[in-house]
């Protein structure tokens, strides 16, 4: 199941990753009254899994810590598309399409 696809900005690959606006925390692991969560994100081909904090920010969903850590190890650019889907496993898988494609 999809959970949202976003276009990078330069904001996104710098400080974090501001989920968009029709992204339900339901589609996410419970927060269960906390501010913040942790659970694993696999990457790419190669599943590498990387633990990754979302937020409640005002009302808004972002992915913190960890993330930037991400975007720079894999070299991410503003324009780059990301999408995240739960896999049929209740695991999360994120990929990425170049936005230079």
């Amino acid at each position: 199941m999809e959970i949202f696809i976003k276009k990078l900005t330069s904001v996104d690959i710098e400080r974090q990753l501001e989920l968009p606006n029709d992204t339900r925390s339901d589609d996410l692991p419970p927060f269960h009254g906390s501010r913040d969560i942790e659970f694993p994100i696999k990457f790419g081909h190669d599943g590498v899994e990387v633990d990754v904090h979302c937020s409640r920010i005002a009302g808004r969903l972002a992915f913190t810590r960890g993330w930037v850590e991400i975007a720079r190890n894999l070299r991410l650019n503003a324009g780059d598309v990301v999408a995240l889907r739960k896999e049929n496993n209740g695991r999360y898988k994120m990929t990425v399409r170049s936005g230079s494609a």
